[in-house]
């Protein structure tokens, strides 16, 4: 049966899956940390003392907003390298079959031939 999927995706993709899915999912948006230096720069003043001044006040809340989105992406890149993740999006079902180019996980797991 499946016991772990592992979805590889960017932020633009749309993925469905179960709510209650009866194995570990894990959803990786690889790039996560694009989108936060992007948000972080949206917001920036434009000179280089006001940038300073900004960072300084607002430093700390944006690395507590943002850990978690910054660690699953890094986790992501690193398990998509191990998995020679090539293009996404990717279903990696049991650590051992990939699926590409699906967004359904349960669709996915049905062409690997599990179950949902």
């Amino acid at each position: 049966g499946v016991l772990t999927v592992e979805v590889f995706a960017n932020s633009a993709m749309n993925i469905t899956a179960p709510a209650n899915p009866p194995y570990k999912l894990t959803v990786y948006r690889l790039d996560g940390m694009q989108r936060v230096e992007q948000a972080i720069n949206n917001r920036l003043p434009k000179t280089e003392p006001e940038a300073r001044a900004w960072m300084e006040q607002n430093g700390e809340r944006i690395r507590r907003e943002t850990k978690s989105q910054v660690i699953n992406a890094a986790n992501g890149i690193t398990m998509a390298q191990h998995y020679h993740i090539n293009r996404l999006p990717a279903v990696l079902i049991n650590r051992k079959v990939v699926v590409y180019g699906m967004t359904d996980v349960g669709a996915a797991i049905e062409r690997a031939g599990g179950r949902r």
